[in-house]
């Protein structure tokens, strides 16, 4: 098969649960022959506005490693349901892309689905996945700040409002805000702690 080849129907590895509220994520994986990185980079920026154009699509989050002796973009794009996924993946100006895509990656191109949460926590492809407590600490140290910011901010509405019903509106803020832009922005920080292998690769 082809290293650019993302097919519009799922293939056997991406999750087929239904669509949920929290959205859908692909996440691509390419490796980048160095002698094309200045390409690639231009090709990617034009395919990110193509994909900000379409219905449904939520954000995008681009992970880099110059480490290696090939760059490895790990690249996160979120719409609000499956249906808009696809749309996007069965798209011409999708499918003209990747037709590009060949000439700046080394070996095969890596597509999988994730769900919610599962995105940022679910690890790069040729690593083993953190331990579950460096998870559960990337997790908290998402969420608390947020629990706490928007308990205050929410206060002078929520003060006489029943304590299920003020928690649940900080509860949604707070996950809504983790989900994105927090997560994404922690585990790039924290890629190193999550991943240690990748220093020694």
């Amino acid at each position: 098969m082809s290293a650019h080849l993302d097919p519009a129907t799922p293939d056997p590895s991406p999750t087929s649960a239904p669509p949920t509220g929290t959205g859908i994520t692909l996440v691509v994986t390419e490796r980048v022959r160095r002698s094309q990185l200045e390409a690639y980079e231009a090709w990617a920026r034009r395919l990110h506005v193509l994909q900000e154009a379409r219905p449904g699509f939520v954000g995008l989050h681009v992970l880099r490693d110059l480490s290696g002796p090939v760059a490895e973009y790990v690249t996160l794009v979120r719409f609000r349901d499956r249906a808009s996924l696809e749309a996007w993946r069965s798209s011409p100006a999708y499918r003209e892309a990747l037709t590009e895509l060949d000439r700046f990656t080394a070996g095969e191109v890596e597509y999988r689905e994730a769900q919610g949460l599962e995105a940022w926590f679910d690890r790069p492809a040729r690593l083993p996945a953190p331990p579950l407590w460096k998870n559960v600490l990337v997790g908290v140290a998402g969420v608390y700040p947020l629990i706490m910011l928007f308990a205050q901010l929410l206060s002078p509405v929520t003060g006489d409002w029943p304590a299920w019903a003020a928690t649940l509106a900080t509860a949604s803020l707070s996950t809504l805000f983790l989900n994105w832009p927090v997560l994404p922005l922690l585990s790039r920080a924290l890629r190193p702690w999550l991943y240690p292998a990748r220093r020694g690769a």
